[in-house]
């Protein structure tokens, strides 16, 4: 529920005001399309509800719900879950808000439980073709590392390129040229047809923001269209981490008692971090789409090293996120957007959660010892799902 209105608060931090741009212009110059403006070519028609009707695509709300099953693999156990998801999205080019909430669920002794959670909120200013400025916060959680929660909140910039196409690129590369090119004559038209003292149906800044806004939509769609993407994001965030070990206690040799599981809470860090993100966007045809992101987590701060194991490592991580979208169905109304969804993610932690030696010690006082002391370090699983696109 808590995230339910935090999704509802901030799609409505993010709705713009105001008329959009393409639509303002076109309601303004259909009334003129039989008398100054009979003698504009149709292809400027069909080309300005073209560009209105992906800036409506663009500004609106966009949900995505997924749902599915998952296989979990980590050092000592493996299972199957189920899980579920849904992000939203609202874009007023340059600027787009994201969230996106993962949930993965597990029924063990008659009660659901939360194994993998990700909620994560973003904000991304496209400051031109190969560079975006974005913000985050993200909370992380994960019983398979022992991470009851992880806070993440920093900001960073991305650059990358657009190799090739595929989709009617050239289609629509022409629909927006229909518009450009008679435009300036067609507000000078309007300018010239205006009564005297009264403003032009078309002012000039109306005109400066639609050529403005075409600008950001040919940018969305080569990137959207583009057969492969390169690109690289850096961040720097802070991080606030609690972990809680599960593990099975057990009296030592010659004293008495049985064995029993118990949750030991660690104490909370918080560290300053910077991530590296290659990114890796392949779309083999138009029907399916390849992404592939790995994160790399450095230490800002100290300790940057620890001694685990006789030897010191560096406190880092790396996040794999892989993708495989084969849109099933795509480009329709309603919930006929439907895409099949297949996820490979593998988290690493080189220093995971463990045991202070306290804790070690004061066990042993009275007797027991821990049958394990160290978190695992990694967590790969694999998703499949079906996600319903509005």
């Amino acid at each position: 529920m808590r995230a339910g209105l935090v999704f509802l608060g901030v799609v409505l931090l993010a709705a713009p005001a105001g008329a959009q741009t393409a639509a303002a212009v076109e309601r303004a110059l259909l009334p003129l399309k039989a008398g100054v403006l009979a003698d504009v070519p149709d292809t400027f028609w069909s080309g300005l509800a073209f560009v209105r009707a992906e800036e409506d695509r663009q500004r609106s709300l966009r949900a995505d719900i997924t749902f599915g099953l998952t296989g979990d693999e980590t050092d000592s156990r493996s299972l199957f879950r189920l899980n579920t998801g849904i992000a939203l999205a609202r874009a007023a080019f340059p600027s787009e808000v994201t969230v996106v909430n993962r949930l993965n669920l597990l029924l063990r002794d008659g009660e659901v439980q939360e194994d993998v959670t990700n909620l994560q909120i973003s904000y991304d200013y496209h400051a031109g073709r190969h560079l975006e400025y974005f913000a985050f916060a993200e909370r992380f959680a994960d019983n398979f590392l022992s991470i009851q929660q992880r806070y993440e909140v920093g900001f960073g910039l991305r650059a990358g390129v657009t190799l090739g196409h595929v989709g009617p690129w050239r289609e629509t590369e022409a629909r927006f040229a229909a518009v450009d090119g008679p435009l300036p004559r067609v507000a000078e038209a309007v300018t010239r047809s205006a009564p005297p003292g009264a403003p032009p149906a078309l002012l000039p800044a109306d005109v400066d923001r639609l050529t403005t806004a075409m600008g950001y939509l040919r940018d969305s769609f080569r990137e959207r269209q583009a057969r492969l993407f390169l690109g690289l994001a850096t961040s720097v965030f802070a991080e606030v981490e609690r972990a809680e070990l599960d593990v099975l206690t057990t009296p030592l040799p010659g004293v008495a008692g049985t064995a029993t599981r118990v949750k030991v809470p660690l104490p909370g860090t918080h560290r300053y971090r910077v991530s590296l993100r290659p990114t890796v966007r392949l779309r083999p045809s138009r029907d399916v789409l390849i992404t592939v992101l790995p994160y790399y987590k450095l230490p800002l701060d100290g300790p940057r090293r620890v001694l685990r194991d006789g030897e010191r490592r560096l406190d880092y991580r790396r996040d794999l996120l892989s993708e495989m979208v084969w849109a099933i169905r795509q480009d329709q109304a309603g919930l006929e957007n439907v895409d099949l969804v297949a996820t490979l993610s593998h988290f690493y932690d080189n220093v995971p959660p463990a045991l202070a030696p306290a804790a070690l010690a004061e066990a042993a006082e009275s007797g027991r010892a821990y049958a394990r002391t160290v978190a695992d370090e990694s967590h790969r699983f694999v998703t499949i799902s079906l996600r319903l696109r509005w």
